[in-house]
């Protein structure tokens, strides 16, 4: 394709093409990537997205300004100058938090709740100004609040899966639907950039709207609950709002049981799961175990 029809700023002609994308064309021009869109509401979602950079632009602080992609639209097409790292973890891309020591790993969580804290603290009526212009739905991770969420049949997916290690029962409890704020609503590890195992930054806002605060923590569980903890207790120490695991455990496992009711004629999806909720089953029993030994010290004590 020929970057020149589409009035760019920059010299296009050492464009490289991007592998991925159902809504538009990547092209890595320099420093730049350049997304052509594929369809005419692409052209719609990326004003958008254009828009919400803007105000993170004018409303983070400007140590965070950089750890976000600052998407321009010109009305053809957008682009963005690109985060420099690698992502956090991606399909057919090396694991590059399992190469992580527990100091970096600790870091990390601190890096992505400053940063989370700050996305979230961008003034909500500035976001929904935005955001009420495109008629786009968000996504929602809390699926107890769907009509067709069924609390038996997660469960018994989960303690499926789990090998009977999980029990919903355990962790059922109030997912909040307060806590409004600008989320990213896709944050897995292939939209983190991380160099020299630091936080470069967030990538593709594409998904970003006005959801519950919790939501934005729904996708660290994939790649570890121990990092998503780790996060959560970073975030509560800066932010007004806070984030309870107890929540975040359930928003997580109620939407993995509803997803795989849903997909249960997938049979590759299962194996995903089963790695992901014995991550998670390891973690939980680890933090049992730290929380009895607290408190036997504690007895020994007084």
């Amino acid at each position: 394709m020929d970057l020149s029809d589409f009035d760019l700023p920059f010299a296009t002609e050492n464009a490289v093409e991007l592998s991925g994308g159902s809504r538009s064309r990547g092209y890595r021009v320099g420093d730049y990537i350049v997304r052509i869109p594929l369809r005419e509401n692409s052209l719609m979602e990326q004003m958008r997205e254009a828009e919400i950079s803007a105000l993170m632009q004018e409303y983070l602080p400007e140590n965070l300004k950089s750890k976000v992609t600052n998407v321009l639209f010109n009305g053809k097409c957008a682009y963005h100058k690109e985060i420099q790292g690698k992502l956090l973890e991606a399909y057919q891309i090396k694991n590059n938090y399992s190469a992580m020591d527990s100091k970096q790993r600790h870091q990390l969580a601190i890096d992505i709740a400053e940063l989370l804290a700050a996305v979230h603290n961008i003034p909500l009526e500035k976001v929904q100004a935005v955001t009420q212009k495109y008629a786009k739905t968000y996504r929602n991770e809390n699926k107890i609040v769907q009509n067709d969420f069924d609390y038996s049949t997660a469960k018994a997916h989960i303690l499926e899966i789990s090998n009977g290690k999980i029990n919903l029962d355990n962790f059922k409890t109030t997912i909040p639907t307060d806590g409004l704020a600008l989320c990213h609503n896709d944050l897995h590890a292939g939209n983190m950039v991380v160099k020299d195992n630091k936080l470069s930054g967030f990538i593709d806002f594409g998904e970003a709207g006005v959801n519950p605060r919790i939501t934005d923590f729904f996708h660290l569980y994939r790649l570890d609950r121990d990092l998503a903890v780790d996060v959560i207790k970073e975030y509560n120490k800066i932010s007004d709002y806070k984030i309870d695991v107890k929540a975040a455990d359930y928003q997580f496992l109620s939407n993995t049981g509803y997803t795989l009711e849903k997909r249960k004629d997938r049979p590759s999806f299962k194996p995903e799961v089963a790695k992901v909720l014995e991550n998670f089953a390891g973690s939980y029993q680890r933090e049992i175990l730290a929380q009895k030994q607290i408190q036997i010290t504690k007895n020994k004590i007084y």
